[in-house]
């Protein structure tokens, strides 16, 4: 009986090590504040997304729908980067940042910041 159950927590280990060893690598997402940075980071070492909605937007230009994920990481690549800045639009509900941060987890950026100043309606960044 002791062997039985000895076996089974052993089991039960390796289960959970193999388990833990597939989950995904997910990027570091950190919230944005204003500040008086000393050294202003170049806008060309990352890409601006701005949440609009129910959609994502990159330069005034909704992203498509459907291949959302490879489009991110085909500007990745393009331009040689691995942070994304994240923007909402004033009036923009918790659920749909929500649900555009777990698109964007799905890329291959490294780190994702989210600006906690949301971007005023109409105005680009």
């Amino acid at each position: 009986m002791k062997s039985r159950l000895l076996l089974l927590l052993v089991v039960i280990g390796l289960c959970s090590s193999l388990a833990a060893a597939e989950q995904a690598a997910y990027p570091r997402i950190s919230l944005v504040g204003p500040g008086a940075g000393k050294t202003p980071v170049n806008r060309d070492q990352f890409i601006i997304l701005v949440v609009e909605g129910p959609y994502i937007s990159h330069e005034a230009n909704p992203l498509p729908e459907k291949g959302a994920v490879e489009y991110i990481n085909d500007l990745l690549k393009a331009k040689k980067v691995s942070y994304l800045a994240v923007y909402t639009r004033e009036g923009v509900k918790y659920g749909d940042v929500v649900k555009a941060i777990d698109l964007l987890r799905k890329t291959d950026a490294t780190e994702i910041g989210v600006s906690m100043i949301e971007a005023p309606a109409g105005r680009e960044l």
